[in-house]
């Protein structure tokens, strides 16, 4: 009997190339997100930072209030709100893009386990055959011992 052979070998190859593709490009996103989270919390640390500066210049300024400091307070603290804005609406982004990327290493997961138990259903079965045909061969030199001696061997 010849040798066991899968003949979907090259697809399960290629299914698996894949997924680990699919796996770096997860975890390249993953990568992405951390560092889009990081750099909204520091923008919102400067925003309370910027805060307290703020009411900082309110409390000191008892006689007078130096405006160019309290408006380039502001504006600082408007440039961080924009800053935050925008990180938050490129993190959800990614967010998503996240999402779509563990469907994809999901899908791409399940397809190779599909042709892996395949794969395990043909082993089987070929197993099957080549203890089939052993018996067979082993049966037949039975016979054939017992009709050329004319006796049962134990």
């Amino acid at each position: 009997m010849k040798k066991f052979a899968f003949p979907l070998d090259k697809v399960l190859e290629v299914r698996e190339l894949r997924r680990l593709i699919a796996e770096e490009k997860l975890g390249a996103l993953l990568k992405e997100m951390y560092l889009i989270e990081q750099a909204l919390d520091m923008a919102k640390q400067k925003e309370l930072e910027n805060k307290r500066i703020l009411m900082a210049q309110f409390d000191e300024q008892k006689g007078g209030v130096d405006l160019y400091k309290i408006k380039a307070t502001l504006a600082y603290g408007a440039a961080i709100d924009e800053d935050i804005k925008e990180l938050e609406k490129n993190l959800d982004d990614h967010m998503v893009l996240v999402r779509e990327a563990q469907e994809e290493v999901i899908a791409k997961t399940k397809d190779k386990k599909a042709l892996e138990q395949l794969k395990e259903k043909h082993l089987a079965e070929y197993m099957d055959m080549y203890w089939w045909e052993r018996s067979k061969e082993l049966d037949e030199i039975g016979t054939m011992y017992f009709t050329r001696n004319g006796k049962e061997v134990i």
